[in-house]
């Protein structure tokens, strides 16, 4: 009974901590699911970290241990909890990238921007909180005996289950101390790949030329994220998705048959950055980045997708030859809730800094990536509503509603960026094409996978804009009908950057005289073209 008590005791006081916090959380940040699998993980962990007391049979060990530990939890739940308040997400591999890799003035300006009154609230809140309760801690633990054998037995089957509970249930990953160091070893291991791409920073390119000229061009492009065109309004989509950039529609050149190589992400962005295609693996060479090095760009990547992880990794490795890259996100795609727009003023940045040199910025957007309603901000929820309140709605009606809206932010943030690009220079250009599409219309289908594909998977949008001068640089063969896939991406933006090299092939350029169609491949080898046609689409249906 004793022992039972003194956990009683001592859980109380780690428990007033964790509901304390918690509460903050929910109170202060958008409710999510998470949170409460974190209260759980953290009451799990309190208990955990308590069970250890009962196997040190010295008095005065006993007592340093239980106020050590009782310190130790509260600093790690006040530091989660705080970068939570601060990003929305929790500690990750790509934080350590994002921290050693900034710059330490501009890390300490963006803390102090977000870090507002209720986060120096609960901060300081915790910290009497933790005064207060240590006393308690202290009491109890000198309270306590050394137990028997079978007490010791008691705790280490405790000890056992509880960690067991909290990697088989998944509720580990939410562990700050665990996150730590497995996220450490994540970013130690991956970076050593990384080290290598950042330091080649001009690929293996043969004979390579820009075309001479007095004018320092600025070009832009801008990776779309699961955005298909179908329901977009420059694609003839019957809601009003595109209000901004159907203004500028009579100075965009519009693609209208240009499809992704892939329904997924790395694979796809790989090929449209590098020499590799569906004829040949070929990326020992080095992506258009490098290339752009080599000829003379000034080169930028600012990115919304975090830069470390199973797949997102790969194009970190492609975005670190830029002469400076930048991430403003940490979470994993679908739990990635920082805008797009966030990336304008690093945009701004890039564009107002003075160079001697040409300017070739890509921006990797989250676009219309699931979750959907996490893509844009509450003010765009009164649009696409169906007049109706969502228990009345299909789940179909509900998916497109919040799809709708993300296309609609998308609309606005590729608007402003060639609005930027034409305010700060009159030799400019924007390129804007997504990596892949989505399934919307198909419930049991939704969103993109290669192993149940469909048409939206691989339609893609796929627009030029480019200022008077920018068009006697970089004079364009628009074809508005041309069947192009994006694995051939990196010939045509070298084509439209004016570079020259043994590698790169015009006739693979949608921009070019020279251009010539090519059999579509998709899915290990099938002809896409025949694969959605009308009549095969009508033969397995009958």
């Amino acid at each position: 009974m004793q022992y039972f008590n003194f956990y009683k005791k001592v859980f109380f006081s780690y428990l007033f901590i964790i509901l304390f916090t918690s509460l903050f959380l929910i109170v202060k940040c958008e409710f999510q699911l998470e949170l409460i699998s974190n209260l759980f993980e953290n009451i799990f962990f309190a208990l955990l970290v308590i069970a250890p007391s009962f196997f040190l049979e010295n008095k005065t060990l006993r007592k340093f241990y239980g106020l050590f530990a009782f310190l130790f939890f509260s600093i790690t739940i006040m530091i989660e909890s705080i970068y939570y308040c601060l990003f929305q997400v929790f500690f990750s591999a790509s934080t350590i990238f994002v921290v050693m890799e900034s710059n330490f003035n501009e890390a300490i300006e963006y803390v102090n921007f977000y870090f507002g009154l209720s986060e120096a609230f609960y901060l300081f809140s915790t910290i009497f909180l933790i005064v207060v309760l240590k006393r308690s801690i202290k009491t109890v633990y000198s309270e306590l005996k050394f137990p028997t054998k079978k007490k010791a037995l008691a705790s280490s089957l405790l000890i056992f289950i509880i960690f067991s509970s909290l990697k088989y249930s998944k509720l580990i990953i939410y562990n700050f101390p665990y996150l730590f160091i497995k996220s450490s070893i994540e970013y130690y291991q991956t970076s050593k790949n990384f080290d290598l791409s950042s330091k080649n920073k001009d690929g293996y390119f043969t004979n390579v030329q820009i075309k001479s000229t007095k004018i320092n061009p600025v070009f832009v492009l801008v990776l779309g994220e699961s955005t298909v065109r179908s329901h977009m309004q420059l694609y003839g989509y019957g809601r009003n998705t595109n209000p901004r950039l159907t203004e500028l529609s009579d100075q965009l050149m519009i693609y209208e048959d240009v499809i992704s190589p892939h329904a997924l992400t790395v694979e796809s962005i790989t090929k449209m950055l590098t020499l590799s295609n569906y004829e040949s693996n070929e990326i020992k060479k080095g992506s258009i980045i490098q290339l752009a090095n080599a000829a003379g760009y000034i080169t930028s990547w600012l990115s919304n997708q975090r830069p470390v992880g199973i797949f997102e990794s790969l194009i970190t490795k492609i975005a670190l030859s830029a002469s400076k890259s930048d991430f403003i996100s940490t979470a994993y795609g679908q739990h990635n809730r920082t805008l797009d727009q966030d990336l304008l003023p690093l945009l701004y940045k890039e564009l107002n800094s003075q160079s001697n040199h040409p300017k070739f910025i890509i921006i990797h957007l989250m676009g219309t990536h699931f979750k959907y309603e996490n893509r844009y901000p509450d003010s765009l929820n009164k649009f696409f509503t169906n007049a109706k309140s969502n228990k009345y709605l299909s789940d179909v009606e509900i998916i497109k509603n919040k799809y709708d809206r993300a296309v609609l932010n998308n609309d606005y943030v590729v608007y402003e960026i060639i609005k930027s690009v034409k305010q700060s220079t009159d030799c400019g250009a924007v390129l804007y094409v997504s990596d892949h599409g989505e399934e919307l219309e198909e419930i049991k289908y939704r969103g993109h996978n290669e192993d149940f594909a469909t048409k939206d998977m691989f339609d893609i949008p796929f627009f030029l804009w480019q200022s008077e001068k920018h068009r006697k640089f970089s004079p364009v063969c628009y074809d508005p009908n041309r069947q192009y896939m994006n694995d051939d991406l990196f010939h045509s933006l070298a084509d439209i950057l004016e570079i020259r090299a043994e590698e790169v092939d015009s006739v693979r350029s949608i921009f070019s005289k020279s251009y010539k169609e090519r059999k579509r491949l998709i899915l290990d080898g099938q002809d896409y073209d025949t694969k959605f046609s009308v009549n095969y689409l009508n033969d397995l249906q009958d």
